[in-house]
């Protein structure tokens, strides 16, 4: 009888610990939905908000005409199928630059840039050929 106490005590060691493996387990992974469903709800905020998104100080507005305006406008500005920019800053602000590039406007689609900073950055670049 005295060996099967003993066994009896093993099983018994091994069901605790495995109790306790499970408890922690679950204790950690409530910690981790947590933290998800909080990251969902909540997320961490990257950027200046006072002026509606990411600086555009550090992107390249040039760059980004280049590689997807140029075609129509000229890696010049001087217009190909799309009208010349050579002076649109003279006779449109930044944001009515922007409302273009966002909207579209006669024969250029709307939607030609996604990002909100580089519809912006693009737009103040363009604002400055006066």
């Amino acid at each position: 009888m005295a060996g099967s106490n003993k066994k009896d005590m093993n099983q018994n060691d091994v069901i605790d610990s495995a109790k306790a493996f499970f408890t922690s387990f679950g204790i950690l992974f409530l910690v981790f939905l947590i933290a998800l469903v909080g990251s969902i709800f909540f997320p961490p905020s990257h950027g200046n908000e006072a002026q509606g998104g990411a600086p555009t100080a550090n992107i390249d507005a040039e760059a980004i005409f280049k590689q997807n305006c140029s075609s129509c406008h000229g890696q010049n500005l001087e217009g190909i199928s799309g009208p010349a920019l050579t002076n649109v800053g003279s006779h449109l602000s930044a944001d009515e630059i922007a409302k273009i590039i966002k909207d579209g406007r006669g024969g250029m689609p709307p939607g030609m840039l996604k990002k909100q900073p580089e519809i912006k950055a693009v737009a103040e670049w363009l604002s400055e050929h006066k």
